[in-house]
């Protein structure tokens, strides 16, 4: 059994590296070909599993899913379906090891969701907009395991109102701009915070509509056609404006035409009567 003060050292020295060789170290553990450099078996098992490793660790594994063939490059002689036979397996391997740190990772999570939920609004809404805005993370909270909370059905809702502030009021949440920022940058970060708000809207509403049908209830679709009436309104006011009165003037004359058809019929009708 590894000893703590092992694992505190693996955990060290596994924080000091870089991306790509924190990526190699965890291929090797996974695939059971260790480096002299790398801790025993065990020691290295619970530092790549320890709270402050698990998120990294995942993230390592996914990327390198997707870079299977710089680990199995083609071969002399070797046909691109045979290279494909030999990622297949590598690849199954690293995303079956994945479920550990998955564990490890939802229960970081889900503790970061009681904390969000417990904010007052101001804090939670710079927190969700500097997560919003990709800002980088300067806290203890690694961005993977932000998500997860920030998707969780505790605090979900309450993101997805602030996304709909973003949608609206998109200057509330922006950063103050460069003194020499023409208008085609300023639209530019608008619409980059507006479609940030909308994709993380995408994810949010699962996570709603799971908590809803939890309790029994059909789970409602977002009213798109409001949303964007409120856009266009921010937009452009007067358009808006003049549209309104459009269409009351065009329901003020259909009553009017309903009227005088409902009259037209009374008439003929007193006509025919004997």
């Amino acid at each position: 059994m590894a000893e703590a003060h092992e694992v505190e050292a693996a955990i060290k020295r596994l924080s000091g590296m870089g991306p790509d060789e924190f990526m190699n170290a965890v291929v090797r553990h996974i695939t059971g070909a260790p480096d002299k450099r790398d801790a025993p078996h065990d020691v290295q098992a619970a530092a790549l599993a320890a709270p402050q490793m698990a998120p990294r660790t995942l993230d390592a594994l996914e990327l390198a899913i997707k870079r299977a063939r710089t680990f199995l490059p083609l071969q002399e002689g070797e046909s691109r379906k045979q290279q494909a036979a030999r990622i297949a397996p590598f690849r199954a391997s690293l995303q079956a090891a994945m479920r550990p740190y998955q564990d490890v990772v939802e229960d970081l999570a889900h503790e970061e969701a009681k904390h969000l939920a417990a904010l007052d609004d101001e804090t939670f809404t710079r927190r969700w907009t500097a997560f919003v805005l990709d800002e980088p993370v300067t806290g203890p909270v690694p961005r993977r395991v932000q998500a997860l909370a920030f998707r969780s059905p505790r605090v979900a809702a309450r993101a997805d109102e602030v996304c709909r502030l973003m949608a609206e009021e998109p200057g509330r949440f922006l950063p103050a701009a460069a003194p020499d920022e023409s208008r085609k940058a300023h639209d530019a970060r608008v619409r980059g915070l507006r479609d940030r708000a909308a994709a993380e809207q995408r994810f949010l509403r699962y996570a709603i509509q799971y908590a809803e049908a939890r309790y029994g209830r059909m789970p409602s679709e977002p009213n798109v056609r409001l949303r964007a009436l409120r856009l266009l309104g921010d937009k452009h006011p007067e358009e808006l404006s003049s549209l309104l009165h459009q269409v009351r003037a065009e329901l003020q004359e259909g009553k009017r035409e309903a009227r005088r058809d409902a009259r037209a019929v009374r008439r003929a009708t007193t006509k025919r009567a004997p």
